[in-house]
């Protein structure tokens, strides 16, 4: 008897019906499309900070090198102390 009942549908009310379903599909693709783009920026900071990380522990070697050959800069203590702090949040931020 179903068949019988879709027979008698006017053409408006399965095109109503197509682009409802389409409109669901369309929907989907968003937000799908949606949750792809998070992901890549979230990887996207991830080697940021992995690269940020990298250049700070370059820098922290070439201090502790200047230290180690005599050439060292007078606040050389302090600069370690603030790149290990610097390489110390980007590493929890990697954690997080």
């Amino acid at each position: 008897m179903a068949r019988v009942r879709n027979v008698f549908r006017s053409p408006e009310v399965l095109i109503v019906g197509l682009l409802d379903k389409a409109k669901d599909a369309a929907k989907t693709v968003g937000d799908k499309a949606q949750e792809g783009i998070k992901a890549g920026q979230g990887k996207v900071d991830e080697v940021k900070t992995k690269k940020r990380i990298s250049d700070l522990k370059e820098e922290l070697g070439g201090i502790v090198l200047r230290q180690r050959t005599g050439a060292a800069p007078g606040d050389a203590e302090t600069e370690i102390g603030r790149i290990v702090g610097e390489i110390q949040e980007a590493e929890a931020s990697l954690a997080e």
